[in-house]
């Protein structure tokens, strides 16, 4: 297909205002050419070698924006042109060529250029190879083609790489991202790649949310959010372990490696400058119901309208109101479910105590959220001569939430620059300084729509502002407060009243020298330092009367990462050999100090913050928590014959101060080695090939790398604690709970993979696929030893984890004339997991994230032998009978419903395991015109939802609406016991266990046998059959089985109402662009303008949530995580940028 060459997307916003100007492939090399008539202007035609025109080929005057394309006859014309101008004449899958005008007409013939992959790309290490050459599969995007609005730059990555795997999480404005390259190889918490910035490790560490215990996930990111998306040239997505080889001990789980701009190859002075402003908002709502209010649970009914008795109509739940003393209907004092009577906009009393209409707030969801104002600002200023380069930027981001207070803002600034000292020693300078400072990170406020806090009558754009006393506190009947009734008051008072800021600064300076020793021979001596500190500081008032209690937090974190290496590269040609390798040497150090203060009892003075003001005795904590140096030496051996047959073999030697036992020994010494080949077809057999093969490659490589351990890790020590007992201070000492094999080694991958890389019809149509299989070995886990032995767990080195998938990237260019161009790619991604082996003392299965047998979920994901990383397990599946294949039912007689019987036993339910991942990406160019339209979809894998678990069972999500009336699939019936009649009916498939006593209305009582589908029960049909039962009550259904599970009992089990397998189509991203014609931009002395709107994270074409929450806010960036907390919409952003270039 035709794509833009890697070559020329540095010159595209040179290229933007040219009149009529498509983007075009610059390959390489020669040309025949001869001239016609004298004409005024230039003019000519370009054709192939059979002679047939070229269309759409890109003419440009050299050195400057003016040019033209190609017409459908192969023919241009350059008015703006002058006699001696040098021409660049180019188009993909040709070799270009520079010819000097002579004032005549001209016609070109373009050779054709079998290396249509002859750009060069940044991949491990910062080396720049000819991807033509690789013996692996890796991605380069551009930094143009991502979208640098974004605060955390892996997001712009989503969907754009086979074999990739990146979801948002429900970290908010700021939060993490999770990246999974190739699936978990590790059954350590980190999966994550590394981020390699000009050849400074970042940190990308997983953020572990609470999603059991904890609604908010407080994720303010990482180091990550303080790079400036402007200033990337290059984003290499390095894949397998052949591609991150070098990278040794480090490389396990692959690499991202980023490249900045700078001014080599550029000569002048160029100003560039984008402006965007936006807005971010909740689009769409989680779906909730709409038709009933606040009531309770048929059974339990226990206000509202009595008989003739004086009791309760305890299973009239659908019809019976809560009321005040007066005798009115009322919201105060409601139980927080929502199976309560139907809107019907009577009077109600509202929680202030006014009246209003009894009707349901269908959008307070989103009325809980405000609309977020963003703004980007960048300017870059590059240039130089022959001797020296330059480049430098100024940016400045501000972000809002979707909540109050939720803001970030960051003010970077990078420089750059090279100096020629002589002819053959080169000396480069950079220095990048980031500060920015993310607040108060995203709360679930969702949560409380489902959890029965906010009734679907809450009105919260009014409710959020009606929290606080006239005391200054939290609102409070005790106080005889307005707003004491009203819900949610403590989480308005959290988001509007507590304030959590953090500061965060980074600065990276580097050197590199560089020497041409011959001219086959290299040196280069490069340092670079990374600093990295954050500090926090967490006001919170006291909500208690005039602001009793209140609390203050302040802490710091210091990073310090130093990196220096030495490289000797070779590169010479033997007639058709070409020989290439390179020595290196490296040294990485890295430092981290934590230090943390915070009141307790809270402070004596009211809103004063200071530690000094703490009424009890302030907690103090500090430690170095984590330093290591590593020791490497790397090379690396290669050669290529007749530009055809590519051969790599690489060796890297690791030292980590890691892995060295407190006495010296260790295994701390390793070797990853790696072979990549490659075979351009094309080239070999150029002669043979049909024209429409444009280009044709097989790769293969295979590789080890590896994966240590974190600082201190195997050295446990004594913990000290004080405690203090009668006035005197006493000094304990604790045993360590984890032991480890005093042998510890690194995980190692073993890696190989195989693929090729096809172009066809002038590489308008574009293949690229990959199969790979790689097992990582020696997984350092931590087991559980029996409690006997004085510990908890024992850190060994055990167990093998494969996966195995195919990557494929399809791209094409179906339509291309001198107006028009459509592009359209496609990615496909599936990757098989197993657990191949784990240590001999695990009994069954290692738990990875959740728990099996307790807490809001019950599931578990599990390494277990023969299964998927991240097998899910449960002990409250539904209990199945043998014989009929139908789930037992339980039966309550005190509330006279059924429910399914929770089995008690550990069940495999499932993976979290995709079935395949795709993206499709689409753009349409008319002339200055450009529309971009970009899909990701992920199939397969499940997860477990918080919000419809809860929210299902309290009456709030739309699911909860079945059987509640006939509109919604419930049965009618008069009921034998009361004489009333119910039309909120269900009638359970399942069966009831032989020897269940149940009660009947006329005081009798039926003991259930064997039924017709099953020796072990009888059907519910089968008994309401017989007139023993009565339909079961929605209300009591759909709770029982979702309810919080008490292991003493059997009610509530894992179902679709909450668990499923995800599905879903995002639409991903739409923008729309309009590049300036050079007249207008010649106005105002500027070389391009490019005007942009554009479109990010707009929703879902599929989803297959049970209530149509977000599906990708799973919490935290764990791979085995698989639980969503947060009950959250769709978060869209909108922006306008202005892009000019002087």
């Amino acid at each position: 297909m035709l794509k833009i060459p890697r070559s020329i997307n540095l010159m595209l916003p040179l290229l933007l205002c040219s009149a009529g100007m498509h983007a075009a492939v610059f390959s390489a090399p020669d040309n025949k050419m001869s001239t016609m008539q004298q004409n005024t202007t230039c003019s000519g035609l370009v054709k192939d070698a059979l002679g047939d025109a070229v269309i759409g080929a890109s003419v440009i005057i050299k050195g400057t924006t003016e040019g033209t394309i190609t017409d459908v006859d192969g023919k241009f014309s350059l008015a703006q042109a002058k006699k001696g101008d040098v021409l660049v004449i180019s188009y993909v899958g040709y070799s270009s060529q520079e010819i000097v005008w002579d004032g005549s007409p001209l016609v070109l013939t373009l050779k054709e250029d079998s290396q249509a992959l002859d750009e060069v790309v940044v991949t491990a290490l910062g080396m720049k190879r000819e991807k033509k050459a690789l013996g692996y599969a890796m991605t380069e995007l551009k930094g143009d083609e991502l979208n640098t609005n974004v605060v955390n730059p892996v997001s712009a990555l989503q969907g754009k790489v086979a074999g990739v795997e990146i979801s948002q999480s429900d970290g908010g404005l700021f939060g993490s991202n999770k990246i999974l390259i190739r699936g978990a190889s590790t059954l350590g918490d980190n999966n994550q790649p590394i981020y390699v910035v000009d050849g400074v490790i970042l940190d990308n560490g997983v953020h572990e949310g609470d999603a059991d215990y904890s609604a908010d996930n407080s994720d303010y990111g990482n180091e990550l959010k303080n790079l400036n998306p402007d200033d990337f040239e290059t984003v290499s997505v390095l894949k397998g372990a052949a591609a991150t080889a070098l990278y040794g001990s480090r490389g396990l789980n692959g690499a991202v490696v980023i490249t900045t701009k700078s001014g080599k190859g550029k000569k002048g002075l160029g100003i560039n400058f984008s402006q965007s402003f936006g807005v971010t908002m909740v689009t769409s709502q989680p779906d909730l119901q709409n038709v009933y209010g606040e009531g309770y649970l048929a059974g339990f009914v226990d206000y509202g309208d009595k008989d003739e008795n004086g009791n309760y109509y305890t299973f009239d739940n659908y019809h019976q109101f809560f009321t005040n003393s007066e005798g009115k209907h009322t919201l105060i004092g409601s139980y927080g479910i929502g199976f309560g009577p139907k809107f019907d906009g009577s009077d109600i009393e509202y929680y202030d105590g006014s009246i209003r209409s009894y009707s349901a707030q269908k959008n307070n969801f989103k009325d809980a959220y405000k609309t977020g104002f963003n703004s980007n600002t960048n300017v870059a200023i590059s240039g130089g001569n022959d001797k020296t380069t330059f480049y430098t930027s100024l940016s400045y981001k501000y972000a809002e939430g979707t909540i109050p207070n939720n803001t970030f803002d960051r003010i970077s600034f990078m420089g750059k620059a090279s100096h020629k000292l002589t002819d053959k020693v080169e000396l480069e300078a950079g220095m990048y300084f980031a500060n920015s400072s993310p607040r108060n990170a995203q709360k679930n406020i969702g949560e409380y729509f489902v959890n029965g806090t906010f009734s679907r009558s809450y009105n919260a754009k009014e409710g959020q502002h009606m929290y606080k006393g006239s005391h200054g506190g939290l609102a409070n009947t005790s106080y005889g407060d307005e707003y004491g009734n009203m819900p949610g008051t403590s989480l308005w008072w959290d988001i509007y009243e507590n304030d959590y800021t953090q500061k965060e600064t980074s600065v990276r300076p580097s050197l590199k020298l560089n020497i041409d020793l011959l001219s086959w021979l290299k040196f280069s001596a490069e340092g670079n330092y990374n600093y990295y500190y954050t500090r926090y500081e967490d006001k919170q008032p006291g909500d208690g009367y005039a602001n009793e209690g209140g609390y203050y937090g302040m802490g710091q974190t210091t990073k310090e990462q130093t990196n220096l290496n030495v490289n000797f590269n070779v590169n010479k040609n033997f007639g058709d050999f070409e020989v290439h390798g390179f020595l290196r040497g490296e040294y990485y150090h890295n430092f981290v100090q934590e230090e943390s203060m915070h009141t307790n009892g809270g402070l004596v003075v009211p809103n004063q913050y200071f530690i000094e003001n703490s009424k009890d005795q302030p907690t103090y904590s500090g430690l170095i928590d984590a330093e290591k140096t590593m020791l490497s030496v790397v090379g690396q051996v290669g050669a290529s014959y007749k530009d055809m047959l590519f051969l790599d073999i690489t060796g890297r030697n690791d030292w980590s101060s890691s892995l060295v036992y407190s006495d010296g020994h260790g295994n701390y010494s390793y070797f990853y080695p790696s072979v990549s080949g490659s075979w351009l077809i094309t080239n070999t057999f150029r002669d043979v090939l049909p024209s429409w093969i444009s280009f044709a490659k097989v790769r293969a490589s295979w590789a080890q790398v590896g994966n240590d351990t974190d600082s201190y890790i195997i050295n446990s020590n004594y913990s000290l604690s004080t405690t203090t007992s009668d006035g005197k201070k006493i000094y304990n000492l604790a045993l360590p709970t984890s032991t480890y094999d005093t042998n510890l080694k690194p995980e190692r991958k073993n890696s190989w993979e195989v693929g090729l890389d096809w172009r066809f019809l002038n590489n308008r149509i574009g293949v690229d696929f990959t199969y790979y299989k790689e097992n990582t070995k020696n997984q350092i886990m931590s087991i559980s030893v029996p409690s006997v032995s004085g510990i908890s767990y024992q850190l060994v080195n055990a167990g093998n984890i494969q996966n195995k998938g195919v990557e494929l990237a399809l791209n094409t260019t179906p339509i291309q004339t001198k107006d028009w161009q459509w592009d359209l790619n496609f990615t496909y991604t599936k990757n098989n997991s197993k657990i191949i082996s784990l240590h001999e003392n695990v009994a069954d299965y290692i738990i990875l994230s959740g728990e099996p047998s307790y807490g809001n979920y019950r599931i578990a994901s599990v390494a277990k032998v023969g299964g998927e990383y991240g097998t899910l397990i449960t002990d409250s599946y539904m209990r199945i009978d043998e014989e009929s294949g139908l789930p037992y039912l339980s039966y309550d007689n005190s509330t006279r419903n059924a429910y399914y019987t929770r089995s008690g036993e550990i069940t495999e339910i499932g993976s979290i395991q995709p079935d395949f991942l795709g993206s499709l990406s689409t753009t349409l160019r008319y002339k200055n015109w450009s529309l971009n339209v970009a899909l990701d979809a992920r199939f397969g894998g499940y997860v477990a939802s918080y919000g419809s678990h809860y929210g299902t069972a309290y009456g709030y999500t739309k699911a909860s609406l079945q059987y509640s009336s006939p509109e919604y699939g419930g049965t009618t019936w008069v009921s034998a016991w009361d004489g009333l009649t119910y039309s909120d009916g269900v009638i359970p498939e399942g069966i009831i266990a032989s020897g269940t006593n149940i009660q009947l209305a006329d005081g009798g009582v039926y003991t259930v046998g064997s039924g017709s589908v099953s020796s072990n029960g009888e059907t519910y049909q089968e008994l309401m059959n017989k007139g023993v039962l009565e339909p079961t009550h929605a209300s009591m259904w759909h709770y029982r089985n979702n309810q919080w599970v008490n292991a003493s009992n059997d009610r509530g089990v894992v179902n679709d109402a909450w668990f499923t397998k995800l599905n879903y189509i995002a639409l991903r991203d739409i923008s729309l662009s309009y590049r300036m014609p050079s007249s207008i931009c010649s106005k105002i002395k500027a070389n391009n303008l490019t005007l942009t709107l554009a479109g990010h994270n707009l929703g879902y074409l599929l989803n297959s949530m049970p209530n149509g929450e977000n599906p990708e806010s799973v919490r935290g960036t764990s791979a085995s995580e698989f639980r969503i907390r947060s009950f959250e919409g769709v978060t869209s952003s909108f922006t306008f940028t202005i892009n000019a270039g002087f």
